[in-house]
């Protein structure tokens, strides 16, 4: 049997980037001509391109005028990012190097689905040196639905790589709506309670399992093998 096992990636590989969101809001404010704050609207667990559109609904934006200028936004926000990351700290969650490193040895075939634009994403991990670990994925700039992401993901997957028809998929997130996009994907979703969502969060929202942190190495791995 094969396993494929993808990972969101904000507090739950690494936590939050200021950065990330800096790029955000400096792109609204010079596409735009909006000055706004990301806390205008609940983010967690949203895409990019959800979050830039709700922020803008949020300030009954005209939707001609939002679509209009969407993509030059996301770009502006993407070229903005790239300058912020080279300073910035990138943090590492505990445990995650060695978890990935030993899934990897062991076979596992490793992707993310994360609501990051793609060059983002890649730009945060390349900074702490795990980006190689993830051979494919669905991104913020792919859809703005979670659900479809692990959609592409999971297609992305299965274009590069020979699967086998019983093959175990899992998804690792730390918030409601990946383990409601798992679960509407035919993934089996296991939370991780590195963000702000309680256990109890996740498992209403579907979580097969939940676990504190992705520290522990080999329980993660009997999970993964036991399910």
């Amino acid at each position: 049997m094969s396993y494929l096992v993808s990972f969101d990636i904000d507090n739950t590989l690494i936590k939050s980037s200021a950065g990330h969101v800096e790029s955000l809001i400096s792109a609204i404010k010079e596409i735009y001509g909006l000055k706004t704050s990301i806390n205008v609207i609940n983010h967690h667990g949203m895409t990019d391109q959800e979050i830039l559109i709700k922020i803008l609904e949020k300030h009954e934006i005209d939707d001609r005028i939002i679509w209009s200028k969407q993509k030059k936004c996301l770009d502006h926000m993407k070229l903005l990012y790239a300058q912020i990351v080279q300073s910035e700290n990138i943090v590492i969650l505990q445990g995650v190097f060695n978890l990935l490193s030993k899934l990897d040895q062991k076979g596992f075939l490793l992707g993310l689905v994360t609501g990051n634009l793609e060059t983002i994403a890649r730009a945060k991990l390349n900074k702490i040196g795990i980006s190689d670990f993830f051979k494919f994925g669905g991104f913020g700039s792919d859809h703005i639905s979670r659900t479809d992401l692990v959609k592409i993901a999971i297609r992305r997957a299965g274009n590069q790589f020979k699967l086998e028809d019983n093959i175990q998929m899992f998804h690792f997130g730390d918030a409601p709506q990946d383990m409601r996009a798992a679960r509407e994907a035919g993934v089996t979703p296991i939370g991780v309670t590195t963000g702000i969502f309680s256990a109890e969060e996740l498992e209403s929202a579907g979580a097969y399992q939940v676990v504190p942190n992705l520290k522990n190495t080999d329980a993660i791995l009997q999970l993964l093998l036991g399910a």
